[in-house]
């Protein structure tokens, strides 16, 4: 990430007595700002929103700006062009005629990072590298038991996970399973029902008719029909 240059830094107590006077966008009170903490900006902002905060900020931190006339001249012309290389950053642009002020700051803390490593080497003896990082060091012996754990650890994510996908499913079918065993109970219950009905009816007119019949034998024949079959007799005499 970028940085100010040292010599375009206001010192920390000037930071400071800045920082209160700035309007809405001051100046950061520390010592190493990067271009995105002087502007204000997150990471990722737009070439757009970078130049119109640009305008906001000389608005604000132009050394003949009214809000920077009770600061000192050195602090209003560091903190500006501070703004202006951030500005430059910011923009893809190499200030100073082709320098760029940014990488030349990043050099040379690579140069004192090797000459410090250099020192140590000198001093004790010993070459100054990173720690190394793990290797896999399992043989062949012991590859049954990865094995074993993995095995182990699929079967308990299985058996984990498993009631998860099967219970609502299990349940679902459950559910049809008891609505379909009532739907057929009621059915036959109704259809129970019904027949004992029908059978009552089919006995019930069985036993007027039969009671028909039987008062029809027992009653005798009336003299109206009688002399009706008498005269027809004579007649076809």
């Amino acid at each position: 990430m970028h940085k100010v240059p040292y010599s375009l830094r206001p010192s920390v107590n000037q930071a400071r007595y800045a920082s209160t006077s700035a309007g809405p966008y001051p100046f950061p009170h520390h010592t190493h700002p990067t271009p995105h903490q002087i502007f204000h900006l997150p990471l990722g902002s737009t070439q757009k929103e970078i130049k119109a905060r640009y305008y906001e900020l000389v608005r604000v931190h132009h050394p003949d700006a009214p809000g920077a006339r009770d600061l000192s001249p050195t602090l209003r012309r560091s903190r500006f062009q501070a703004i202006t290389a951030a500005y430059d950053s910011l923009r893809g642009r190499t200030p100073g005629g082709g320098r760029d002020i940014y990488r030349e700051e990043l050099a040379r803390r690579r140069r004192a990072r090797a000459a410090y490593e250099a020192k140590l080497n000198r001093e004790h003896g010993w070459a100054y590298e990173h720690p190394p990082s793990p290797q896999w060091t399992a043989s062949a012996d012991d590859r049954w038991k990865d094995r074993v754990i993995l095995f182990a650890g699929i079967l308990a994510l299985g058996l984990g996970i498993g009631p998860v996908i099967v219970w609502p499913s299990y349940q679902a079918s459950y559910q049809a399973h008891l609505s379909a065993s009532h739907n057929l109970a009621t059915a036959r219950r109704e259809a129970r029902e019904f027949g004992e009905e029908r059978r009552r009816e089919i006995s019930r007119r069985v036993k007027e008719y039969k009671e028909q019949q039987a008062r029809e034998q027992e009653q005798p024949p009336s003299p109206t029909a009688s002399l009706s079959s008498s005269s027809s007799s004579s007649s076809s005499a």
